[in-house]
């Protein structure tokens, strides 16, 4: 995975300077700005698509007979290689969308790696730094989901179960963190510390994680299992001791010691969740360090996750300065509001309320229109084209359809960047086709073909007319035709032959 994110910002990284320049001095509004950028890279792609449009048009004018070679040699590969091969000669070239379908796709990983990594591109915060920002984030969330609890006041009966379970969990890190994580003279902390939102509340949750993480691995003696997450610790689960002595116990005394001696199974959701998002600390040598998820929308999922605000707090109030400075907390919150676009934060994962599900439906409309769009096109390109049958048309609809899953699954702004691409691949394809009409190109294209087969004709005739010189049989100088002298190489080539088996040889005619 850290490979391909690699292999994304190569393009990403030229890219990402158009986007910041258009950010910073056209529009900074990050959706208007997406629609912007989409747009000059459509425009930049402009002539790969008309070289491709064209491309296909010649390229149909050779299925017909292709298609024929295939059948009339479908059992002599190697003939069949060599009548490509002439048709090949006549210009007919099998791999000529490739080179600009590379292109693209190339290109397309540049703009995704653009529109996931809004810190890195249009900020301009360097790698330690987002990193940083990242695994703030990771506290940050946990730390608000107890904070959010511990502030609610009226909690409907339907959540009432989470809501004291994740309590109970607040009270579990409170005491693991008196017990392991105070200094000499400090003063107990107690339920109070997550009232608010800031970077004490947010410490704790950090220390405690970090803390169980370390004491982990250094009271484990088998170094196969040095390796600890959260999710390793006795903090975050029932250990093997404590299953045995939950086998002594009844079903309502099991309930009970679980709920007191790890978190409960909303906690860990939400743990599970933050680290699929932002990453998660493990052990080492020299204790419990962050890893970055390798999830490519960490930067707007850390964006998203700074910018919350809620009646009781705002989520900015857990960063330390020491990590993000004033000046960079107020150059973020700006960010974060200019991702707001008609409504809808483009940071934010969708869902199924208004108006953030018009983001993946939409999506999802504009890929199928631009897929049908497609298979208009190349049917004009190629009359001869056969129709696509079950499984290819099943096919047709999996891009669509998988571009609204994945819409409901990473944040608002790449689904919005797809919808967009989509829009502009409509109106593009829409005024290629004008311009560049699939119908007529193929028929100057067959034009052409026509012509350029009765020049070869017309030289090949020319070339058996030309006179060659020759040494006939009797050692004397005479000149003849291309024709002549192949016809007399092929007569000498029989005699061979004949005479070689005994045979009796006669000229044509004799």
């Amino acid at each position: 995975m850290i490979f391909i994110q690699f292999l994304y910002s190569i393009p990403g990284f030229p890219l990402g300077y158009i986007l910041y320049f258009i950010y910073n001095f056209i529009c900074s509004n990050v959706g208007i700005a997406i629609i912007i950028f989409t747009f000059i890279v459509k425009l930049a792609l402009l002539p790969i698509y008309i070289k491709q449009q064209k491309s296909t048009a010649k390229s149909a004018i050779f299925q017909p007979m292709v298609q024929e070679i295939q059948r009339k040699y479908k059992n002599n590969q190697q003939k069949q290689q060599e009548e490509l091969y002439k048709l090949q000669q006549q210009g007919f070239k099998p791999m000529s969308g490739c080179g600009p379908m590379l292109l693209s796709f190339l290109i397309l990983f540049g703009v995704i790696d653009v529109v996931y990594k809004p810190l890195t591109h249009i900020v301009r915060m360097n790698k330690d730094s987002v990193t940083a920002m990242v695994e703030e984030s990771y506290d940050v969330e946990l730390t608000s989901v107890i904070v959010g609890e511990v502030a609610r006041k009226d909690v409907p009966e339907s959540e009432m179960t989470k809501h004291e379970n994740i309590l109970h969990d607040a009270e579990n890190i409170l005491n693991y963190y008196n017990e392991h994580c105070l200094k000499e003279g400090d003063e107990k902390l107690d339920i109070s510390v997550f009232e608010t939102l800031n970077f004490k509340s947010v410490k704790v949750v950090k220390q405690t994680i970090k803390s169980a993480i370390t004491n982990e691995y250094l009271n484990d003696a088998s170094e196969k299992k040095k390796a600890k997450t959260i999710g390793d610790t006795d903090l975050y689960r029932i250990t093997e001791a404590e299953e045995a002595e939950m086998s002594e116990m009844s079903d309502e005394e099991k309930a009970v010691y679980r709920a007191e001696h790890s978190f409960s199974s909303d906690f860990t959701s939400i743990v599970g969740t933050a680290n699929a998002h932002f990453g998660y600390y493990s052990s080492g040598e020299d204790g419990a360090n962050f890893v970055s998820t390798s999830s490519m929308q960490r930067e707007l999922y850390a964006l998203e996750r700074f910018g919350t605000t809620t009646d009781e707090y705002s989520c900015k109030d857990g960063y330390s300065e020491s990590v993000i400075s004033a000046e960079r907390k107020a150059e973020l919150t700006e960010l974060y509001e200019n991702l707001n676009f008609i409504g809808i934060p483009l940071g934010r994962v969708p869902n199924m309320s208004f108006p953030m599900i018009f983001v993946p439906i939409i999506s999802f409309l504009l890929a199928l229109g631009q897929t049908f769009l497609s298979q208009w096109t190349m049917k004009k390109s190629n009359p001869d084209m056969p129709p696509m049958m079950g499984p290819m048309k099943i096919t047709m609809y999996i891009m669509p359809l998988f571009s609204l899953w994945i819409a409901f699954t990473v944040p608002a702004g790449a689904g919005f960047y797809w919808a967009i691409s989509y829009g502009f691949g409509i109106l593009q394809t829409l005024l290629l086709n004008k311009l560049y009409n699939p119908v007529k190109l193929r028929e100057q294209a067959l034009a052409e073909f026509k012509e350029a087969s009765k020049k070869a004709a017309k030289e090949k005739k020319m070339v058996e007319a030309e006179a060659v010189k020759v040494v006939n049989e009797d050692g004397k100088e005479e000149t003849v035709s291309q024709k002549e002298l192949n016809r007399r190489r092929l007569a000498e080539a029989r005699k061979a032959q004949a005479e070689k088996y005994g045979e009796e040889y006669r000229e044509d005619g004799e």
